[in-house]
């Protein structure tokens, strides 16, 4: 990876994955729970940026958009 994402970055997809884990796992298809469940364990710091799509991603689906 050339460019890792600010650790920022990382850190708001790490909470999304703990809070799809903890909140929401009874909407999410077992693959999706399995990818979660991969970078909760990983921590943030090992997270590049396709791990930070997703789990943002699957975060606006499930529980919709911030305000």
């Amino acid at each position: 990876m050339l460019i890792r994402p600010p650790f920022e970055v990382q850190q708001r997809a790490w909470e999304a994955a703990h809070v799809l884990r903890a909140d929401f796992a009874d909407r999410l298809l077992i693959e999706d729970r399995v990818r979660i469940e991969e970078v909760y364990l990983v921590g943030p710091e090992a997270l590049g940026w396709a791990d930070v799509k997703t789990m943002l991603r699957c975060a606006r689906l499930t529980i919709g958009e911030r305000s």
